[in-house]
């Protein structure tokens, strides 16, 4: 059966920019995916080292292309899709899935970011019509540098962005302005649950200073009437949508 987002949800994720879909993927599927992404030599291969501003690293492993392997279930399937679709009114296509690895003791943090910040410049959206979906492959906690969001903070629109060690950081005098006016709220998740947050939304991680790994796929996807404008390294391909049992019936 089909798990969309509730038209509350929907509501909630218009008003605070974010909305968190508690056990939006079951146990069964979850460990699936753990099975594979634990198991997945070229995850560290293909990952990219992030350096936050004090030069400690997180590993990033991110692809535009799905095909018929077990990411692709989850980024292709439509309890995902259709759901954003939900969220923006309107057909969406899948732009890039990356699997962010934070390891114990040496993950490092996310500076205070939008995502729209860069995606805008980089990728050429004239709108905002961008969702990401933050799938939790194992607990996220406080101690293991969860994701940290500023409630509302979608509607302050995009902020400029700048060089912060490898990533690209808000303008943190807008940031500070932000954080007297917005809730900072800390997303703890559990496997399975999916966290859908808008691209105007103002998020940071801490570093991961427990024993405990927190490694999170994330599926974005963008309306077609954002779509790019001009090619760059985002190209653009339709999303061929599959059904949702397609996760559990996937074979090696």
């Amino acid at each position: 059966m089909k798990k969309l987002l509730t038209d509350e949800q929907v509501n909630a994720f218009h008003r605070d920019g974010y909305v968190i879909a508690r056990g939006f993927y079951s146990p069964e599927e979850i460990a699936r995916l753990q099975d594979k992404a634990f198991n997945d030599p070229n995850l560290y291969a293909n990952a990219w080292d992030k350096k936050d501003a004090s030069g400690t690293v997180s590993k990033v492993s991110l692809w535009q292309d799905l095909g018929d392997d077990l990411y692709s279930m989850f980024s292709r399937g439509r309890r995902l899709a259709d759901s954003v679709e939900k969220l923006l009114g309107e057909e969406v296509f899948h732009t890039t899935t990356k699997i962010m690895m934070k390891e114990p003791r040496v993950g490092g943090a996310w500076e205070w970011h939008q995502d729209y910040g860069y995606w805008a410049t980089d990728n050429y959206h004239l709108y905002p019509k961008l969702v990401s979906c933050m799938i939790a492959i194992n607990q996220a906690t406080v101690e293991n540098g969860c994701l940290e969001v500023l409630k509302g903070s979608h509607h302050i629109g995009r902020i400029n962005h700048n060089a912060t060690g490898d990533q690209k950081g808000a303008d943190m005098q807008f940031v500070n302005e932000a954080l007297k006016h917005h809730e900072l709220v800390k997303v703890e998740l559990e496997p399975g649950d999916t966290l859908f947050f808008h691209c105007n939304l103002l998020h940071k991680s801490n570093q991961n200073k427990s024993d405990a790994p927190r490694w999170a796929m994330i599926p974005a996807y963008c309306a077609h009437s954002a779509k790019p404008f001009k090619e760059n390294s985002l190209i653009y391909r339709p999303l061929e949508k599959v059904d949702d049992d397609a996760i559990l019936a996937w074979q090696p």
